[in-house]
């Protein structure tokens, strides 16, 4: 029988719904602690019970990744509670109006980076120094299929490829010492920031679902499937890739 101590660690950041709660199941279906972390408290706590009802461990923790001491708060707090750090999801994120550069206020291009790209350096910067002590592990950030193309809203879309950099620049940087940093890049989910473009948008979704030949949004669970393949063993020769989970959209 395998003790709770030897069962590895995964954390998903905006863990509070949507992808981020379907990668916390799907991370415990297979076997994996998971510690999860949320702006909204009372979100990651409901997310940290649905864990537990599925029969796995839950940790949550209130995070804004855009603040270093926060982030070091959370990996300090994990590291005290289970000691390790196998998998993390690197989901959470900012949304944006789509807004065309010239009518981006600098308020919100700045909320936009400092999340979205600032929050994901920093919880790669000490992810992957608390990795390599340990001698390896798995990261996979949220890209966006806008952080393979474009769309209207500049500050969204540039602060996703500026994910996608990151991502290939650490998984060359560091996949001689045993990490893995890989990227899912979703295209239209109905959840999180899909479901809500889907419900104030109907007229766009139609014309948003007409350049996805799958002819439908995709689920959360797709995309969460995809994340922990990506950490699994099965995965073990991908480095740096931008994995595209969009019904096609990218392929047009």
């Amino acid at each position: 029988m395998t003790s709770s101590s030897s069962k590895p660690v995964a954390l998903v950041t905006g863990g509070g719904g949507g992808i981020g709660l379907a990668a916390c199941l799907q991370f415990a279906r297979r076997g994996y602690r998971v510690a999860l972390c949320d702006l909204d408290g009372a979100r990651a706590e409901a997310s940290a019970e649905a864990v537990r009802a599925a029969g796995g461990e839950a940790l949550h923790l209130v995070t804004d990744i855009g603040d270093s001491a926060q982030v070091q708060a959370l990996l300090a707090e994990l590291r005290g509670r289970w000691g390790r750090l196998d998998a993390a999801f690197n989901n959470a994120g900012a949304s944006a109006l789509r807004t065309a550069l010239a009518d981006t206020e600098e308020a919100d291009w700045e909320r936009v980076i400092r999340t979205n790209v600032t929050g994901n350096f920093l919880l790669m910067k000490y992810e992957i120094r608390w990795m390599l002590e340990q001698g390896g592990g798995c990261i996979v950030n949220n890209a966006s299929v806008f952080g393979l193309g474009g769309s209207t809203s500049a500050a969204y879309t540039a602060s996703k490829h500026a994910l996608a950099g990151l991502t290939r620049s650490a998984a060359l940087s560091y996949a001689a010492q045993g990490l893995r940093i890989n990227a899912v890049c979703p295209g239209l989910i109905d959840a999180g920031m899909g479901a809500r473009f889907i419900e104030r948008s109907p007229e766009q979704v139609t014309a948003a679902l007409a350049l996805h030949p799958a002819g439908r949004a995709g689920t959360a669970e797709e995309v969460a499937q995809a994340v922990v393949w990506l950490c699994s063993d099965e995965a073990r020769y991908i480095h740096g890739h931008l994995l595209p989970v969009d019904g096609g959209y990218g392929a047009r």
